[in-house]
């Protein structure tokens, strides 16, 4: 059934994110949440120095009130990144947030009769630049022209708003210099030039992240990124008191298929199975390939037998498949399976990894083709 056209359009603007570079965002989040703290900092230090000095210029007042507001706002994101919670919706509220204080900076000036200062600040151009090229930081690129477009519309927004209500002449009547097409124009420029730089530098950084933690036959995350990853998950798991679960699955007889059909066949029998899991487990849910026939997969958030019922129902959807061969033939395949469950079996991610490896072996031992929950 086709997607409805909405959704062909949201894919379009907004399309999904890979799990893996998610994770890197995350990061790059707190470092953001942490930058923003540190800058907000530096700039409330000359808005007191200017306001000693100069108690009858805005821009004291407005620098410290503006940093004040950003440390307020700064600390429960910084506390949301450490925890790795609100995604996507995190990283758009703090690029709202971070361009948005600066319009506003320029907006107050204005609205206080210092044109002047508003309209001629290095450091307000600074810091949308600032902005939108440490967006790379969230390895999102979608984030980065929000940021970029964001800044030039509401700097545009901005400068009509002052050319119609006047505010852009000085007390003699006077046109305010940089407050003219040609100069709105430069301005937005450079602010474009700045997002076209940070969204190459996500391009690259994205290519370089996947390339070190996915496996290149199947494009799983590799061994690495998985214990990587489980072992935030379990500490996630940990403050919930959530049950989530690890398994070890193998494919049954793989040698033969390489014996018989030669090694392109067990490529072909590689990249089924793992695209029978990544299409059957939830985007939440980490897989990943070990190395040869061996897979592991990580269910947050899910009870031991929850896992056992999601894993039968891949074994049965395997079972129907048939991978077909370049030499006409087709090739049945079936997996084995161990559980392990957090905290019952284990704690840490190697010891879940051991107690489903186990299980994996007991069940291969005994027939193979079977998925083994218990000891």
């Amino acid at each position: 059934m086709p997607a409805p056209l909405d959704r062909k359009i949201r894919r379009i603007l907004w399309p999904a994110q890979e799990p893996e570079l998610a994770d890197a965002g995350r990061a790059g989040e707190v470092v953001i949440a942490r930058g923003r703290l540190f800058v907000a900092a530096l700039l409330a230090l000359p808005g007191v120095i200017t306001w000693i000095r100069f108690p009858n210029n805005l821009q004291g007042p407005i620098g410290i009130a503006l940093a004040l507001v950003a440390t307020a706002v700064g600390f429960p994101i910084l506390r949301r990144a450490h925890r790795g919670e609100g995604g996507n919706y995190l990283g758009l509220s703090s690029v709202l947030l971070d361009i948005t204080l600066i319009t506003l900076y320029q907006l107050l000036l204005l609205l206080g009769g210092d044109a002047e200062s508003a309209l001629h600040s290095r450091i307000t151009f600074t810091l949308y630049a600032l902005a939108i090229t440490v967006s790379a930081l969230r390895y999102d690129g979608r984030l980065v022209r929000v940021a970029g477009l964001l800044a030039v519309g509401e700097y545009l927004g901005l400068i009509a708003w002052a050319n119609a209500s006047g505010h852009v002449y000085d007390a003699l009547g006077h046109r305010i210099s940089g407050s003219g097409l040609r100069s709105q124009l430069e301005y937005s420029i450079i602010l474009l030039t700045a997002t076209a730089l940070a969204s190459v530098i996500v391009d690259r950084a994205q290519v370089l992240r996947l390339s070190g933690i996915r496996d290149p036959l199947t494009q799983l995350a590799n061994r690495g990124y998985f214990h990587e990853r489980a072992h935030q998950e379990l500490a996630r798991t940990a403050r919930t008191s959530r049950p989530s679960t690890i398994a070890m699955l193998d494919i049954d007889h793989f040698k033969v298929v390489n014996d018989h059909h030669g090694h392109a066949a067990g490529d072909l029998v590689l990249i089924t199975f793992a695209s029978v899991l990544r299409s059957t487990l939830r985007a939440s849910d980490l897989i990943a390939r070990l190395g040869g026939e061996e897979f592991a997969v990580l269910l947050p958030e899910t009870s031991l037998e929850n896992a056992r019922i999601t894993l039968e129902a891949i074994r049965a959807t395997l079972r129907e498949t048939h991978v077909p061969l370049a030499s006409g033939k087709t090739v049945q395949v079936t997996f084995s399976a161990g559980i392990a469950v957090w905290p019952q079996d284990g704690t840490g991610v190697l010891k879940l990894l051991q107690v489903a490896d186990d299980r994996l072996l007991a069940g291969k031992r005994g027939g193979r083709d079977v998925v083994v929950a218990v000891g």
